[in-house]
């Protein structure tokens, strides 16, 4: 039987094993067990758990990260996961079609997470019919219609600005009313046009520009090959289908719609005219000729210049351009 017996001394620790003995300063020993002390302290501990569906199913690629702080994980192929943390860290999981959920971990631990069926059972367009947005697999966006009446304009695309991903629409100029240019998912030819396909009631071809957005019920845009494919090389550059309104079993009901928007005058530099004019114009004859002008009429080669200031016939051409544009927008249905 081995024996272990201890010696502690004010100078030096012995320690008697197997029959053998050996002498350590007593600092050496203080210090390795300081040393071994925060190394226990540094071993972080490790929580683990199983994250499944409502019918046991394991999830693969959950996320689970802290509410506070850095880190978190991911499941892995049979939902198990081993998260970096000590039992009671509250975390967030959240995965794609499923509602995210606040936990506290424990050891072991299975969460089963519940289903968001919020949107998924949407009817799609998709060219050849209808399906369900949770049955769709190609790449689209739909817009319903008070997404699209709520900005105050009378383009229908015009209105999907910013609210659809990979569609860049741009106003073709500063005038108000004016068309907007259209590009969905970058640039397709060098030379060709790069527009998207219209179908607006399931007629190819027609200007949306024409179609009040009050009237529409949804756009759906159709970005990727597998949602246009049916259109061929037309819809290259993606489709947009516009479906308008139609009329509905019930009780009659008339909506009226009125708009009026105004555009802002911009802040440009006026022209000179009047003696600021005449001032420069002397100015400039001075510093050319080294002496100023005799009178006013060696200033012009055109005596009907000098009798156009002499009568104060003068023209603003930058305050002539700039003018505050309204529109208005009456809608009966």
């Amino acid at each position: 039987m081995q024996k272990k017996t201890a010696f502690i001394g004010t100078g030096v620790c012995a320690v008697l094993f197997a029959g053998a003995l050996a002498s350590l300063p007593s600092q050496a020993k203080a210090s390795g067990v300081q040393e071994n002390a925060a190394y226990a302290l540094n071993q972080k501990k490790v929580v683990k758990g199983q994250v499944t569906d409502q019918n046991g199913e394991a999830l693969l690629g959950v996320i689970i990260k802290p509410v506070s702080g850095n880190g978190g994980t991911v499941t892995d192929i049979d939902g198990n996961f081993s998260f970096d943390g000590a039992p009671g860290t509250k975390v967030t999981v959240s995965y794609v079609g499923f509602k995210t959920v606040t936990v506290t971990l424990k050891e072991g631990m299975t969460i089963k997470m519940e289903q968001d069926l919020v949107g998924l059972d949407d009817v799609v367009v998709i060219g050849y019919g209808t399906v369900k947005k949770k049955d769709l697999t190609g790449a689209v966006t739909t817009m319903k219609t008070e997404d699209i009446t709520i900005a105050p304009t009378t383009n229908a695309m015009e209105a999907l600005q910013g609210k659809v991903a990979g569609l860049d629409i741009t106003k073709t100029s500063g005038q108000v009313g004016s068309g907007v240019s259209i590009l969905l998912r970058g640039s397709r030819s060098i030379y060709g046009d790069n527009a998207p396909l219209f179908i607006i009631d399931g007629v190819q071809g027609g200007s949306y520009e024409d179609v009040n957005p009050s009237d529409i019920e949804s756009i759906d845009v159709l970005k990727d090959a597998s949602s246009t494919a049916i259109y061929g090389s037309a819809g290259a550059n993606g489709v947009i289908i516009i479906t308008t309104k139609r009329g509905q079993e019930g009780k009659a009901r008339v909506n009226f719609d009125a708009y009026y928007g105004f555009s802002g005058t911009p802040n440009f530099q006026h022209g000179m005219v009047g003696d600021e004019w005449m001032r420069y114009q002397r100015d400039a004859y001075t510093y050319i000729h080294g002496q100023a002008p005799a009178d006013d009429a060696s200033l012009f080669g055109n005596s009907d210049y000098l009798n156009a200031y002499q009568q104060g016939k003068w023209i603003d051409w930058v305050d002539q351009i700039k003018n505050t544009a309204t529109q208005q927008k009456y809608s009966l249905s």
